[in-house]
């Protein structure tokens, strides 16, 4: 019988490696998802942004170029 028919499985070695591999793979990619949500906030921002800006414009054309009245 041969030395793997004996003793099938991983050694602790292997599976040593395979975890500082993912682990240096986590450590890699965490940076750039926090980047990307940061991205992702940001555009939110700016479509909201732009969003009140279209219905300001809106509101404008339908009242003469004038603002709504307030109180202050």
């Amino acid at each position: 019988m041969s030395q793997s028919a004996r003793h099938p499985g991983f050694t602790l070695i292997e599976l040593l490696v395979v975890v500082s591999v993912i682990a240096l793979l986590v450590g890699l990619l965490l940076p750039a998802l926090g980047a990307a949500r940061r991205h992702a906030r940001a555009l939110t921002c700016l479509t909201t942004a732009r969003s009140l800006g279209q219905a300001m414009r809106m509101y404008l054309d339908d009242h003469a170029g004038r603002f709504a009245p307030t109180n202050h």
